[in-house]
């Protein structure tokens, strides 16, 4: 009768890297200006507006002004866009936005490479702004 082959060192790196899962950051619903909640997920700020596309996206391009970050790209398509801009201190920030139906419109906004959720709140509130 054999025995199953599993290293010890095989075993021990699978049972920490399965440890490591719990201390991802998970979703969370998180307050972005008094009666408004957004989810916190991947480093991403997400919502949904009551909003038709065109109005958020046009709410978005004036949110980076107000915000003074420079647009850096601008991919419209009919339903959805992504725009990419950097603030002074260069961190890149993305918005993505589309339309999810009629009038109502996802946004979502990655403020530097792993997600920092206080400046992207500060986005989302000059964003929200203009809708």
């Amino acid at each position: 009768m054999k025995t199953p082959n599993i290293s010890i060192r095989r075993l021990l790196g699978v049972t920490a890297a399965v440890g490591l899962l719990g201390f991802l950051p998970a979703c969370t619903t998180v307050v972005v200006d008094g009666d408004t909640t957004a989810e916190y997920k991947l480093g991403e700020l997400q919502n949904e507006v009551d909003a038709d596309f065109a109005q958020a996206y046009a709410a978005a391009k004036a949110g980076l002004k107000d915000r003074d970050l420079f647009l850096t790209g601008d991919e419209k398509k009919v339903v959805e866009a992504e725009l990419s801009a950097r603030d002074s201190s260069d961190t890149s920030v993305t918005i993505k936005i589309k339309e999810v139906t009629k009038g109502r419109t996802s946004i979502k906004i990655r403020y530097g490479l792993a997600g920092d959720l206080a400046p992207a709140q500060l986005l989302y509130k000059a964003i929200e702004s203009h809708l």
